[in-house]
């Protein structure tokens, strides 16, 4: 293979459109060495770009191109590379590397990109275990406490959301049947507000302890609770009472 008669700094080729190498100049060697075909020195990456654009029909031709290192653990080496066809069968190719700065950027790129994956991953973590906290809060919010053998007490704590009841819900439930409880009272004294979806789901995990055949009864809820438990309608099946204390003598004295 003859080389090139032009001096270029820079690799240089004469390729036909086949993209067989015809000549080449001394730098494309020193860079690639004894290469027959163009697309031998592409990463794969740019093998589709290159096959597409690179024809006689488009005469003249700038792109960025990838090429594969001299060392397989480090990255494809940006590079810009000019074409230009001489007649429909042979045109003249040159490589222009990026210069070594543009790699220094590059590598700090995938740098920062490794690091902002690692802390996505963590990020990830700390709202899982945050998540299992906020459950773990919720659940603490509606602790079933069994007071008698028939009967088992429900405190409210804090605003009745659709979250917290999300989170209670299967518990009081589970806990309820293991214990074939008969009553079980929702005390609503430390209750603060009363959403409108946690006051549907409250509703519904009321219906289902009924439906298990547990009596429901409701105890201290305060005067400005009042308008919202009415736009609950709980079903006439649970009984509502004035105090906890009025609940326990009743229910839990011997």
């Amino acid at each position: 293979m003859k080389r090139v008669e032009r001096s270029f700094p820079l690799p240089h080729f004469i390729i036909n459109k086949n993209f067989k190498i015809e000549s080449l100049s001394d730098e494309a060697v020193e860079m690639f060495g004894e290469i027959n075909n163009l697309l031998n020195v592409m990463d794969e990456g740019s093998l589709t770009k290159i096959e597409k654009w690179v024809t006689p029909d488009v005469h003249k031709l700038s792109v960025e191109i990838a090429i594969k290192p001299s060392d397989e653990k480090q990255n494809p080496i940006t590079s810009d590379m000019h074409v230009k066809w001489k007649n429909d069968l042979y045109a003249e190719v040159l490589i222009i590397p990026k210069d070594e700065q543009l790699s220094k950027v590059t590598k700090t790129m995938d740098q920062l990109r490794s690091r902002l994956n690692d802390t996505n991953f963590q990020l990830l973590e700390e709202k899982e275990k945050l998540e299992d906290a906020i459950q773990h809060g919720n659940r603490l919010s509606a602790p079933f406490i069994r007071l008698t053998e028939e009967t088992a007490l429900v405190p409210l704590f804090g605003h009745i959301t659709a979250d917290k009841m999300y989170s209670v819900e299967e518990p009081l439930l589970q806990a309820t049947q293991n214990g074939d409880t008969e009553r079980v009272l929702f005390d609503f004294t430390a209750v603060g507000q009363i959403d409108e979806d946690g006051a549907q789901l409250l509703k519904n995990l009321m219906t289902s302890l009924c439906y298990m055949g547990s009596q429901v009864i409701i105890t201290g809820v305060r005067p400005e609770q009042v308008k919202r438990i009415q736009m609950i309608h709980f079903s006439s099946e649970i009984t509502f009472m004035n105090s906890l204390h009025q609940a326990l003598k009743k229910y839990c004295s011997d």
